[in-house]
């Protein structure tokens, strides 16, 4: 019986042993907080707290480090061809220039309650080809605005760009004396987290893209001791504590997808997409020569139909032409419309991060139509009314403080800590700085979310955010100051003067 027991006992403190050997080592590589090891047509509440990566000793370098006058040499990236070659991000500008409005164009119809009672196809419109829409917008311009059938609206007819309008430069805008303040609150709230940059040797790849959504081409990874630019360092396939981002398989580019890398099919690419990065930069993976481009067709041959397609959506709308169509892989035929289509289909509420992504995919798409001239027309004006409606829904579950719903879009909340609150304001601020018009951004409840964001990094500057809301949340604030008070990508170091502390 003693022998019995003793055996009993010496079993249980060996399998006691086993898991707790498999947990730390399970903890040390969860730096995650997106996506499974599948990928493809996972929808998750990112930066969850079941999903968040744990937090690590040394996140942020918050020592000063003299930028780099000499390139850097890098195990990782050594096959580079130029000195220095990973230091440079070529990036487009004129990016958030408004389209002219038509002064007479009317909302969307919208319930006067909380959420939008009516189905997408009763909010958007039922599909119609093109030309059928065209036609219709003949007749209805001879009527009169209160002459038309009950829930029909101006956004019925396709829309084209108004000639002879000067579009607003917010560099030539004069400032009031709270606007002043205001940006040099953001700007120095900017500040104050642009010179702490990430520390590869603890954080994953997709820390990393998340730190990088931030400040753009701007952004640095501290490495060795020394900052590397982070979209080379991640475009040269940099190991970010012991993960990379890309393979290769049949001498093809290939982009991984689960913890640590990417948490959504297309998200490496939609970011380089809102930092701009043009479709030539070079990438190196495996001592293989790539650029952007081979990229772009790598997301488009994995397209598949009902799965989460945000992130394609986001960067393929920047990056083709409206009128491309492709194949996938698997042999189906593909255009933005489709990607448009396919994404109305799916829900906002409980979808990524809310459903802000989604949200951010449609405006990305809108956006890029109206830039290029086109007619608003077909899947993107269903798209159109569909932002809006949202926007007015948006703007009626805004808590008094200017803060947005800590329960997304599922309804009115107030409540929560503040990292829930950075989450929550984090995302859908940055999603409606970049959606808005250029008055919309002045509207005073958007100023108060603004306002509200910074001062919520503000009094959390010594805390150690997630780094997937922290980046959301400062993009936010960089998108709003380029859109507003003229920030520049590619001088963020010039604008954001370091200093120790904010100072109110």
């Amino acid at each position: 019986m003693i022998r019995t027991t003793f055996s009993f006992t010496a079993l249980f403190g060996l399998l006691a042993l086993a898991c707790n050997l498999l947990f730390t080592h399970t903890a040390d590589k969860s730096d995650s907080g997106g996506g499974d090891a599948s990928g493809v047509g996972t929808e998750l509440k990112c930066e969850s707290p079941t999903n968040e990566p744990l937090l690590r000793q040394a996140q942020r370098q918050d020592s000063p480090l003299s930028l780099l006058t000499e390139p850097i040499h890098l195990q990782s990236i050594s096959q580079a061809q130029k000195p220095g070659e990973i230091q440079l991000v070529d990036f487009e500008e004129a990016f958030f220039l408004d389209p002219p409005a038509k002064e007479d164009e009317a909302k969307s119809d919208v319930s006067d309650g909380i959420a939008p009672t009516k189905t997408i196809d009763e909010l958007v419109g039922d599909e119609k080809p093109a030309e059928e829409i065209k036609d219709q917008a003949k007749t209805d311009a001879d009527k009169p605005v209160n002459d038309k059938p009950a829930g029909e609206t101006e956004d019925a007819k396709p829309m084209g760009p108004e000639e002879g309008k000067t579009l607003p430069d917010a560099k030539s805008q004069e400032l009031t004396s709270e606007q002043i303040i205001l940006r040099d609150e953001i700007r120095e709230c900017l500040g104050h987290y642009y010179h702490r940059p990430e520390n590869i040797a603890t954080r994953s790849p997709w820390a990393c893209m998340h730190a990088m959504i931030a400040y753009g081409v701007d952004t640095n990874l501290v490495v060795g001791g020394q900052r590397a630019n982070a979209i080379g360092y991640l475009c040269y396939n940099g190991n970010c504590n012991g993960q990379q981002l890309f393979y290769t398989q049949g001498g093809q580019l290939q982009a991984r997808i689960g913890p640590g890398v990417q948490g959504h099919a297309g998200q490496f690419l939609a970011m380089l997409a809102q930092s701009r990065v043009k479709t030539t930069f070079p990438m190196k993976v495996d001592a293989r020569d790539f650029t952007v481009a081979d990229l772009v067709e790598h997301e488009k041959l994995t397209c598949r139909p009902n799965t989460e397609l945000t992130f394609k959506l986001i960067a393929l709308s920047h990056y083709l032409r409206s009128d491309e169509s492709w194949t996938s892989n698997d042999g189906q035929t593909w255009d933005i419309p489709r990607l448009i289509k396919e994404e109305l289909n799916q829900k906002i509420v409980g979808a990524a991060c809310g459903g802000t992504h989604r949200l951010m995919g449609f405006s990305y798409a809108v956006r890029k139509r109206q830039q290029r001239g086109e007619v608003m027309e077909g899947q993107w004006l269903r798209a159109k009314k569909f932002l809006e409606a949202y926007h007015q829904y948006t703007f009626r579950l805004q808590n008094p403080d200017g803060s947005f719903s800590t329960d997304w879009f599922a309804g009115r909340g107030d409540n929560g800590p503040p990292a829930r609150r950075l989450e929550t304001t984090g995302h859908i601020t940055e999603w409606l700085s970049y959606s808005l018009s250029q008055e919309e951004l002045n509207d005073p409840r958007m100023v108060k979310s603004v306002g509200y964001l910074t001062k919520l990094l503000h009094d959390g500057r010594n805390d150690r955010w997630n780094i997937g809301p922290l980046g959301h949340g400062l993009h936010a604030l960089a998108i709003y100051d380029e859109r507003v008070f003229g920030g520049e990508p590619g001088k963020r170091a010039e604008q954001l003067a370091r200093k120790s502390a904010i100072q109110r």
